[in-house]
């Protein structure tokens, strides 16, 4: 099964289920290495559908504090691409299946070449990128070789993305398209944000089961889960993940994620 299938099958399995996908974030070498194998497995366990496992990066121009200050924690110790694919693989030794996107910024995947580093991240079980600082169309080349290699892409679009934009993330999107549904950076948020919902209904619709849309940047509780179950096909909590790292150790991440998973279900609400 190559990236896209593994991911889409996926979300579709939590849509069988009446829920939408829960997708954790874990930054690598986060505050060691095996802190971070320790959270990425207790995601896992507490019933993440899918691993977004971040790569450190010290102009990591869409993150906010936690992310940001994080990573510098983990360059500090070596942490990078490498770390990040060492991960990857030790989760697929350890027979763990899931899903697994990478989301770097782009220079570390042009570091020492795209077209073997994209190799080197293939090899190591990675299913998809998500490149924050790429839009879509604008790499044709990296666009070409994730394809060539089975990986998937999965595009942002945001509140001020154009409509000829968000048509080509969809178009171009191989795993999900991913909305972030505020401006400004990642960071946990005590309320959803005001018309989340119905930008995600709205791309959603635009995408029209070309590609499953996840929604991320600000959640950090079920209930604001719950808020958005109805509207995405998945949802993305990132920075409350690394906080309860940073605050409790790896051992929160499990319970914390099971807790999350209980608000994926949808209700009666349109979407």
């Amino acid at each position: 099964m190559d990236g896209s299938a593994h991911i889409r099958s996926a979300f579709a399995g939590a849509a069988g289920e009446g829920r939408s996908a829960l997708i954790a974030y874990i930054l690598s070498g986060f505050p060691t290495e095996a802190d971070a194998l320790s959270a990425a497995e207790g995601a896992l366990d507490g019933g993440a559908d899918l691993l977004e496992i971040g790569v450190p990066f010290s102009d990591p121009l869409a993150d906010g504090p936690t992310i940001a200050d994080a990573g510098r924690v983990a360059l500090a110790a070596g942490g990078g691409l490498a770390s990040a694919l060492r991960l990857v693989g030790a989760l697929r030794a350890r027979g763990r299946r899931q899903p697994v996107l990478v989301m770097s910024y782009l220079n570390p995947l042009l570091a020492a070449g795209d077209h073997q580093t994209l190799v080197a991240i293939t090899a190591a079980g990675v299913d998809g990128l998500i490149v924050p600082d790429l839009p879509a169309g604008a790499s044709s080349r990296l666009e070409r070789l994730t394809a060539q290699l089975g990986l998937a892409m999965s595009f942002l679009v945001a509140p001020n993305t154009s409509e000829q934009r968000v048509e080509a993330a969809i178009l171009a999107s191989s795993g999900f398209v991913y909305v972030v549904p505020l401006f400004g950076v990642t960071g946990a948020r005590d309320a959803v944000a005001a018309g989340a919902g119905e930008l995600i209904a709205s791309v959603r619709q635009r995408a029209a089961g070309r590609a499953p849309v996840a929604a991320g940047f600000g959640l950090s509780a079920s209930s604001q889960v719950a808020d958005l179950a109805a509207a995405a096909d998945g949802l993305i909590v990132g920075s409350a993940l690394v906080a309860a790292v940073r605050d409790h150790g790896p051992a929160r991440i499990e319970p914390f994620v099971r807790e999350l998973h209980s608000g994926t279900i949808r209700d009666a609400r349109p979407g």
